[in-house]
């Protein structure tokens, strides 16, 4: 429990055991972002987590997609989905990009 009007301390230094190969591919990347080691591995972690949230969370929006397409097949297959005919399709098409449209007018204001 942190104490009030303190900041919480830190967890503190994590010791990571590397290649000498490994080790110099950490201190030249150092060079190029013009860091130290520290703050360069640090930079990286927190990328590369970033990197993996994202990639998780892509994968269950296409897992969503996926089993959303397959319940529409699904339906379709039993009969339940009406058919459309091209009109109807561009007509919806038309009225969502006047919409997306007028929002991004919006926000430029």
């Amino acid at each position: 429990m942190a104490i009030r009007g303190r900041a919480p301390r830190s967890a503190g230094p994590i010791s990571v055991a590397m290649s000498s190969e490994l080790r110099r591919r950490l201190q030249a990347e150092a060079r190029r972002r013009g860091l130290g080691v520290s703050p360069t591995l640090r930079t990286l972690a927190v990328e590369r987590l970033a990197e993996v949230e994202e990639e998780r969370e892509l994968g269950r929006a296409r897992a969503w997609q996926l089993q959303r397409a397959l319940d529409v097949l699904d339906a379709i297959e039993r009969g339940e989905v009406e058919e459309s005919s091209w009109d109807e399709i561009d007509a919806l098409f038309d009225k969502a990009l006047a919409r997306a449209k007028r929002r991004s007018g919006a926000e430029g204001r």
